[in-house]
Formats: C-alpha cells, sequence, structure tokens
C-alpha cells in the first residue's frame, strides 16, 4: 500500500512524501491514523535542529553525549509522538485489540503507522481520537508531579502555561496544591490556567516574579516550582522563585544556551534543589512498586476524567499538507496558538 509521511528534510524544514508501506507482521497492528499532535517543546527543538542528537550521540553504556563519532540523526527524518487512530489490520499473533479499535500510538506524523501491538494504549471509552492525544503530554505532566514529590497544602509555581503548563495546573488543583501561582506572558493562556485551578496568575512582563510570590507566600517564596516553559530565563527566574531549600522540578527539553543561568546569588544561598524530570523513567524515590507501565495506566485514567476540558486546548486543525503552517504557528510564538493537530480525517 502507500501513504503519505512527513518528513524533516533540514532546519525548519518539512515535507510530505508518498512511500509505500508494508503490512503489519505477526505481532503488529496498522493503524489508520486520524490525528496526531504536534509537539510546542521536544518537537519544536527538533524541528529547529536544536536538539543535541542533530550533533552528538549519546553512549548508550555511560548515557554521555559525545560528538567524536557524530550524530546517529540524519535528515530526511520522520518525528512525531502523539498519534490517534483505528486498527485496520491485525497481525496473525494479535489477541487483544480488534479491527476498528480507537488507540493511541507514540508514531510519526504520517496517515498509517505499523507498530508493535503492546506499544498501543486503548482508547474506546473515550470515542474522541483529539482527546487521545493529549496521552503523551499527560504522562509528561504526571511524571513531573510524581519526580515533584510535592506535600497536600503547599505553595507551587508553574512557569509556562502551554499544554504540559495548563495539564500540570489540573492535576495540582487534584493533588491539595494551596495555592498554585501560573505563570506565562499571554492572557489567554493565563485566563486557561484559571478555568483549570489556578489560584493566582501572574504576567512576566508586568513586574518581578520572584517578589511577586514571595508577596503572595508572606516572604517565604514557593514551595515547588514546576518550569515547563523551555525558555533558559525562565529556569533562572525559578530559581530565585523558589523558597530556601525549595525545588525546581526542569520538565523542558531546553534549547540554545543558557548566558543568563546565575548560580551564585539565589542559587548559592538559598539551597535549591533541581530535578530534572524526564517522561523515559519515573522517581526513583517512589520506590520499587512503581513503574513506567504503572504511572501511564494512572496517565490513561486521567485522560478520561480530563478529556471535555482537553478539548479546549486545541487552537488549529491542519491538513497534512498544510502541516508546515503549524510548525510556523508554533515557531513564531504566535500567542493565539496552543496545541496545533494534524488532521487526516
Amino acid at each position: 500500500m502507500t501513504t503519505q509521511s512527513l518528513y524533516f528534510t533540514g532546519p525548519r524544514a518539512v515535507e510530505v512524501r508518498t512511500e509505500t508501506l508494508d503490512g503489519p507482521g505477526p505481532d503488529q497492528v496498522l493503524l489508520d491514523l486520524e490525528v496526531s499532535g504536534i509537539s510546542a517543546g521536544t518537537e519544536l527543538n527538533v524541528f529547529r535542529g536544536l536538539a543535541p542528537q542533530w550533533r552528538q550521540a549519546m553512549d548508550p553504556r555511560t548515557r554521555l553525549f559525545s560528538d567524536a563519532h557524530g550524530s546517529d540523526w540524519h535528515w530526511p527524518a520522520r518525528y512525531g509522538y502523539a498519534a490517534a487512530g483505528r486498527v485496520a489490520e491485525l497481525g496473525n499473533k494479535v489477541t487483544r485489540l480488534a479491527r476498528g479499535d480507537l488507540v493511541f500510538a507514540y508514531v510519526p506524523h504520517g496517515q498509517h503507522a505499523v507498530v508493535n501491538a503492546d506499544a498501543i494504549v486503548p482508547l474506546a471509552d473515550l470515542g474522541d481520537p483529539e482527546i487521545g492525544v493529549f496521552f503523551a503530554n499527560l504522562n509528561t505532566a504526571y511524571n513531573g508531579l510524581l519526580d515533584a514529590n510535592i506535600p497536600l497544602g503547599a505553595d507551587v509555581v508553574v512557569s509556562g502555561l502551554g499544554v504540559i503548563g495548563q495539564l500540570v495546573t489540573r492535576l495540582l488543583a487534584r493533588n491539595g496544591a494551596r495555592r498554585i501561582i501560573a505563570i506565562d506572558g499571554i492572557e489567554q493562556r493565563r485566563q486557561l490556567a484559571m478555568r483549570g485551578g489556578a489560584t493566582h496568575v501572574l504576567d512576566p512582563v508586568a513586574g518581578e516574579i520572584a517578589e511577586a510570590v514571595r508577596d503572595l507566600t508572606e516572604g517565604r517564596g514557593a514551595d515547588t516550582v514546576i518550569e515547563v516553559s523551555g525558555a533558559a530565563p525562565a529556569l533562572n527566574e525559578a530559581i530565585r522563585t523558589v523558597g530556601f531549600n525549595g525545588t525546581v522540578v526542569a520538565m523542558s527539553w531546553y534549547g540554545g544556551t543558557f548566558e543568563s543561568l546565575s548560580l551564585s546569588g539565589e542559587f548559592h544561598h538559598n539551597r535549591p534543589r533541581i530535578i530534572s524530570s524526564q517522561v523515559g523513567a519515573v522517581s526513583p524515590f517512589l520506590g520499587p512498586l512503581w513503574s513506567v507501565e504503572r504511572r501511564g495506566r494512572i496517565a490513561r485514567d486521567y485522560l478520561t476524567s480530563l478529556g471535555p476540558d482537553l478539548k479546549s486546548f486545541i487552537t488549529h486543525r491542519l491538513p497534512l499538507a498544510e502541516a508546515e503552517r503549524g510548525y510556523r504557528l508554533l515557531d513564531q510564538g504566535s500567542p493565539e496558538v496552543m496545541q496545533v493537530l494534524i488532521d487526516y480525517r
């Protein structure tokens, strides 16, 4: 069969190609995709050519990045990891799925995908593929809260109110945070966070964030700052905003450089802990009862309960032929853009 697939052909360059696709193997399924979501964080760094994998390779044994042997990534390349669609064909060993099932898959953008059946997330109870697309982001947001280990009654700052920040805000409201202070320079996003459970919102353009948070917390600063903006200056401000011995959770995949990062004043004297939250693993402090699989099952449950709210994040639906416009809108930081979907229907 033939299909159409999206390729990154160079920094900030995409192209739709027609290509052949083999049918599923014994343990695989063929999916007819209905929608896929463009990530405004990780994927945008890949699109811009800023991801370190374009220049370096990670040694799987030492987990160190090095440019000594070049990169494993090469243009053209396919990317994307948030797609929902229907099962079209089953391998002869697949029994847990049926033709027509609505499912989520971590696959690149394109009309079709062949995927191992055990990597599929069933979405039958949702009935709406547009909600299903948010499973990957919800998994990431939930992992950030697990890494933060926030006590009941804490004062928490969420820096950056894109899709992940909105999800973090909603999970914090369920987690018993006393104050949820949400920060973003875009008014629409601040209002969306208030509807999702934020108790206060701040505009970083309007004044000093660290000082404003101390005014709201009797001078202490935040117990935890969850930094989701992906902007290096925001990470520096998160260090200033958190209180003594507080925690900064860095959820973003930062691109570019860090000339603004200061590890002298507040970082040295206020002893904050900075935690990198990456969705490929769970916090070791949760103990042996927790796993990536368990976290995913819980995130899937949250997807159902949050479903109606998630639709409000979608601002643009574009056919595959116009996908480049979606990347341009995100790359330019257009204020009206939140979640861009590629629609194959």
